[in-house]
């Protein structure tokens, strides 16, 4: 399936899709397996990015692709490289302090901003996972998409 979603993850018509259905059905399908079920359909490491509405304060869920990078989660946000960036990341701007459930596991990150030398720096360690990644930022002519760092903090 990874080589599946490999191939259509990038396209518009994915996209489009992905957009209305994941954000509703892979939390819930992360939460029942433990991440398990994701992971393996995806084929990707997969988190679920936990946040505080920028407008309405409310907790917003976000399943996301990540890499490692030492003890560190990295993140970027693409939209699948449309015009505007997705909601998640304006919330992290707003309000770094956020939640990850990475398979069974929650954890408190702050949220940093990933800036020019961190971002080329990761950059080719998400590609590596997923390169569609690089389909997203050629779409994006006209802004470079938000990339954070979410470091792990004591409760």
């Amino acid at each position: 399936m990874t080589r599946v979603f490999q191939v259509i993850g990038p396209t518009r018509a994915f996209a489009a899709v992905y957009r209305r259905l994941g954000p509703k059905v892979d939390p819930w399908l992360f939460r029942k397996t433990g991440g398990q079920i994701a992971t393996r359909l995806y084929g990707f490491p997969t988190l679920l990015l936990v946040t505080t509405g920028a407008r309405t304060g409310h907790k917003r869920t976000s399943p996301l692709l990540y890499v490692r990078d030492g003890d560190d989660f990295v993140i970027v946000g693409t939209n699948f490289g449309t015009k505007h960036h997705p909601a998640w990341t304006g919330n992290l701007l707003k309000t770094p302090r956020a939640e990850i459930v990475v398979g069974r596991e929650s954890i408190a990150v702050n949220a940093e901003l990933a800036d020019d030398g961190a971002f080329g720096r990761l950059w080719p360690k998400l590609t590596s996972i997923y390169g569609g990644y690089d389909v997203y930022l050629a779409r994006l002519r006209h802004r470079q998409p938000r990339m954070f760092v979410l470091h792990p903090t004591a409760r």
